[in-house]
C-alpha cells in the first residue's frame, strides 16, 4: 500500500514537471492591445477631434499619432519557442519511477505481497500454467504441492481437485482435498475423504494429525486419541504437541465444564494447548481477544479457514472468559 502511495505522488509530480514547460515563461509586461482595439479607439478620436478646440484638440490629435504610429509597427507576438528536451525529460523519469516500482516493489502475481515472496510466486504461476498446458497428473500434483507449502489453499483445490478428475486413485489428491475440505469447515465430507486416504496409505502422518482434529471437533474423543496415536506411530514430526493433544482429550473425556476444559475440548486441537498457535492462527497476545462479542462471532459463524463451532451458551461464557486470561 505504501509503495502505491509513493508510486502515485511521484508519478503526479513527475506529470506536473512535464507539462510544466507548456506554459512558457511569464511575459515582463503584458502584451499590447489587440489591432482592433487600436483601431477602435482611433475612429472614436477622429470624430471626436472636429468637435474639440484649444488644447483638448492638440492632446487628441497626438493621441492619434501615437496610434497610428502604433498600428504602422504593430506586429502579432512571436509563438513561445517549444523545448521538447524538458517534457522528455520529465516523462523518462516517470516511466523510469513506475518500471523500477512495478518490477521490485508492486505485487504482480496472484498470492505476491511482498519482495521476498516474489521468486515463489512466480515459481508458482509458472507451474500453474504448465499444469494447464499440459493437463498431466505429474505436473498438477507439482502445482497442488507448492501451492499447498506456500498457503495457496485455492490454487492448492484447484489442482488436487483437478487431479481427482483425471486419476480418482490418487491418494495423495484425496488426501489433501479431505485436509483443505477441513480448513474450509466441510467437517462430515472432509472426513470421508481422510478415512478413504488413511485406509489406502495408513504411513501418511499429516492425514491421522487432521483426521484426529476432525474426530475432536466432532466430539468423539476417542476415535481422536486413536488417530492422534497413529499419527505418532508412523512418525509424525509434531510429536510434542500431538502428545499433549491426547492428554488433553483424555482429560476432556473425564468431563467438565469450565472454560480451559472447552478450550481444550473445542480450540486447542487448531490453536494449541495454551493458545501458541498451531493449524490455527496464534491466541495469546491476540487483539481480538479484547473484543468478546466478535470472538463470539468467530466462533459460533467461522471465518476464514475456521469453522464454526456449536457450543452452547454456557460453555461460550465460560471459554470466553477462559480465552481473556492467554
Amino acid at each position: 500500500m505504501m509503495a502505491t502511495l509513493i508510486f502515485l505522488v511521484l508519478f503526479f509530480l513527475g506529470f506536473y514537471l512535464a507539462l510544466r514547460p507548456l506554459r512558457g515563461p511569464r511575459e515582463p509586461f503584458p502584451e499590447p492591445p489587440r489591432r482592433e482595439e487600436l483601431l477602435k479607439e482611433l475612429e472614436v478620436l477622429k470624430e471626436e477631434v472636429k468637435s474639440l478646440e484649444g488644447e483638448e484638440k492638440k492632446l487628441a490629435m497626438a493621441r492619434m499619432v501615437e496610434l497610428e504610429r502604433a498600428l504602422d509597427g504593430w506586429r502579432p507576438p512571436e509563438p513561445r519557442p517549444f523545448n521538447p528536451w524538458p517534457v522528455a525529460l520529465a516523462l523518462g523519469v516517470v516511466v523510469l519511477l513506475g518500471v523500477g516500482l512495478w518490477r521490485y516493489t508492486l505485487p504482480r502475481l496472484p498470492g505476491e505481497t511482498t519482495v521476498t515472496a516474489r521468486a515463489e510466486a512466480r515459481e508458482l504461476k509458472a507451474l500453474q500454467d504448465k499444469a494447464k498446458r499440459t493437463g498431466e497428473v505429474a505436473d498438477l500434483l507439482a502445482w497442488g504441492r507448492r501451492a499447498y507449502e506456500l498457503q495457496a489453499f485455492d490454487q492448492a483445490a484447484e489442482a488436487y481437485l483437478a487431479v481427482l478428475k483425471k486419476d480418482p486413485t490418487n491418494i495423495e489428491a484425496v488426501r489433501r482435498v479431505g485436509i483443505l475440505l477441513f480448513m474450509g469447515g466441510r467437517l462430515e465430507e472432509a472426513q470421508m475423504f481422510l478415512e478413504i486416504a488413511q485406509h489406502a496409505d495408513p504411513k501418511a502422518a499429516e492425514g491421522w494429525l487432521f483426521l484426529g482434529n476432525i474426530y475432536f471437533q466432532r466430539g468423539q474423543a476417542k476415535e481422536a486419541i486413536a488417530a492422534w496415536e497413529k499419527y505418532l506411530e508412523v512418525g509424525g514430526e509434531a510429536r510434542e504437541r500431538v502428545e499433549g493433544l491426547i492428554a488433553m482429550a483424555r482429560a476432556q473425556a473425564q468431563g467438565g465444564t469450565d472454560g480451559k476444559t472447552v478450550y481444550q475440548a473445542r480450540c486447542a486441537a487448531c490453536h494449541g494447548l495454551t493458545g501458541e498457535g498451531g493449524v490455527g492462527p496464534r491466541l495469546q497476545g491476540n487483539p481480538v481477544l479484547k473484543s468478546p462479542e466478535a470472538v463470539r462471532e468467530i466462533v459460533l459463524r467461522g471465518r476464514g479457514t475456521m469453522p464454526a463451532i456449536p457450543l452452547s451458551e454456557e460453555e461460550l461464557k465460560v471459554l470466553l472468559e477462559f480465552l481473556g486470561t492467554l
